[in-house]
């Protein structure tokens, strides 16, 4: 009975993983089609086919882990239905596995799977990603106002690169809260927490907080290390609250895939003669569609009021993982 039990979780565990891992490459396509098909309106004489298919295949990898968590999901999902509609769930049951392990067992292809893409986003799709960057820089036609409050002044700019800057607007107001003057430029620099105004006959420098020279993508495609790294050369608040969100992220990562596939699985021992087992994989993605948009409001909501982040990760996962305690307790 023993040797039953070896070959029937090496089977779970081995089409657990198959098919979380077709499931993520057909995901991974259709997001690549859709881009793809949106991106040939920008073909020009700079721009060919082949220009764009270059871009999106360095960005795709990177770009597809944030499908990681539904597609695990829903690969255990498909992996238990399959069994159930089998008959192997309630022949496991029988020879005595708990629901709970029958769920841990199906559950470590995904997490073994989402750990080998976490390790190969820290090391090649990053990197993967902003080689894409840099090829579809020069056909970028313009660039995101960035404004910035600083002293007695409000600053707009285009940012070039995380040094040059052009378009530069400068509002200055009294003490009366009024605009006083209001001046164009057309090009500067950023460095060491200052912006510094080229082509002004006066030299003019505006101090700016550090959390302003950490651009949106600089940071989404900076590897854990970087970040790690990143977190140390900075002290004011905003700027930890935008990196430890982040990093934990990153580290979190796997235990929400745990949390999901553990509440998630419980549904497959429900009774199924009625609705079939159809119900109870619509019915587990509904639950991680509520668990993204739950952990998105943990997130915004203490970064809001400069709350711990590590608390605003672990307070939706905490949720999950009661939640499917609970349940597993009925079954």
């Amino acid at each position: 009975m023993k040797n039953i039990f070896n070959t029937y979780s090496r089977h779970l565990f081995k089409k657990s993983f198959v098919i979380s891992a077709m499931v993520w490459t057909v995901m991974l396509f259709l997001d690549f089609s859709v881009t793809l098909v949106l991106e040939l309106e920008n073909i020009s004489a700079e721009k060919d086919f082949f220009t764009i298919l270059s871009v999106l295949l360095y960005e795709q990898p990177s770009k597809g882990m944030q499908y990681l968590e539904s597609s695990m999901l829903i690969g255990t999902l498909i992996t238990l239905s399959i069994f159930n509609k089998q008959g192997n769930l309630v022949f496991l049951r029988s020879a005595g596995f708990s629901p709970i392990k029958i769920v841990l067992v199906s559950g470590l292809g995904p997490i073994i799977f989402s750990f080998m893409l976490i390790f190969f986003d820290e090391t090649v799709f990053l990197d993967l990603s902003k080689k894409s960057k840099l090829l579809n820089q020069p056909f970028q036609s313009s660039e995101e106002v960035q404004w910035e409050i600083t002293d007695k002044n409000l600053i707009g700019l285009k940012r070039i690169n995380d040094l040059e800057v052009r378009a530069i607007q400068v509002v200055e107001f009294d003490n009366q809260q009024r605009i006083s003057s209001s001046d164009n430029y057309l090009e500067g620099n950023l460095e060491n927490g200052e912006l510094y105004i080229t082509d002004s006959t006066t030299q003019k420098i505006f101090d700016f907080p550090t959390s302003f020279f950490l651009s949106s993508n600089t940071l989404e495609n900076s590897s854990l290390y970087s970040l790690l790294t990143l977190r140390k050369t900075f002290l004011s608040g905003d700027d930890l609250q935008k990196i430890d969100s982040l990093i934990y992220a990153k580290l979190f990562l796997p235990i929400s895939i745990i949390a999901i596939i553990f509440l998630a699985g419980s549904l497959m021992f429900d009774s199924t003669r009625s609705s079939g087992v159809g119900r109870q994989i619509v019915l587990g993605i509904s639950i991680g569609f509520i668990y993204d948009l739950v952990k998105d409001l943990s997130i915004a909501s203490f970064l809001t009021y400069q709350l711990p982040m590590a608390i605003a990760y672990l307070l939706p996962i905490t949720i999950l993982i009661g939640i499917g305690t609970y349940r597993f307790q009925k079954i």
